[in-house]
């Protein structure tokens, strides 16, 4: 244990967990089938799971979740699966499985509501259609940066440690984005920032008590008075620790 009481989890191959065994049996499935049935059939298969705003405004609120199971791209289908193996295993390990798929459709969901509140602003937003589970992903990253920052993931069979992850996927996100286009991309970066969101990163209640903490601090300054945090105050308002005392010098 860490000395916050946190797991200070080092990271190895997990094992292949209920959840993570049902995510990408349906995955693979639903993958499979659309690129097998060239007919009619896997169009409408591929019609039904996949998302786009306009769909979504028009009744099909199912594909904020479904979009998830489809991925193409063989390629891109074989990395989507290891992903979800390593990373999601781990945290599944750690959560259990209720907790695990609710913040894996949770964080899929919202980044697909965010990306439709785009839509409306931007046509090519609008209409585009959005497939994978990459999002998912990129929230699963963000839940290891943020819970477990000393664990170590192995990126293209480099160790890095997890709090690294969330610069470098944000980064390597932008750049696509950049380079190749920046619409079909928006669901990654809004699931990371969902990642962060909802694994507890930024927490609102902690957030609006560090402002607090900052306007007090200012109006003291006005007053040439200072506030002398302790060691907990350093560490940051989400390193866990229950605070210390104020001193008014």
């Amino acid at each position: 244990m860490s000395p916050r009481g946190r797991p200070a989890m080092a990271f190895g191959v997990p094992p292949l967990t209920r959840g993570v065994k049902w995510l990408g049996g349906v995955t693979l499935a639903v993958s499979i089938l659309v690129a097998v049935l060239r007919d009619q059939s896997g169009a409408a298969l591929a019609q039904f799971v996949v998302f786009s705003p306009e769909a979504l405004w028009h009744g099909a609120v199912w594909k904020i979740f479904t979009y998830t199971f489809l991925n193409p791209d063989p390629v891109g289908l074989l990395f989507a699966l290891l992903g979800l193996w390593l990373l999601g295993a781990s945290l599944e390990q750690t959560w259990g499985t209720r907790r695990f798929l609710t913040f894996y459709f949770a964080t899929a969901a919202a980044a697909a509501l965010a990306t439709s509140v785009l839509g409306f602003f931007v046509p090519a937003v609008w209409v585009h259609p959005y497939f994978g589970n990459w999002s998912a992903l990129e929230g699963l990253i963000a839940a290891f940066a943020v819970l477990m920052p000393n664990a170590q993931i192995f990126l293209y069979f480099v160790p890095v440690q997890a709090r690294w992850m969330l610069p470098i996927s944000a980064g390597i996100t932008v750049l696509f984005m950049l380079m190749t286009g920046w619409v079909p991309y928006l669901p990654q970066l809004f699931g990371l920032g969902a990642g962060v969101l909802f694994a507890g990163g930024v927490a609102p209640r902690r957030l609006l008590l560090r402002v607090r903490v900052w306007w007090i601090d200012r109006r003291l300054r006005r007053s040439r008075l200072r506030v002398v945090r302790g060691k907990d105050d350093e560490a940051g308002p989400f390193s866990g620790g229950r605070g210390s005392d104020k001193y008014l010098h």
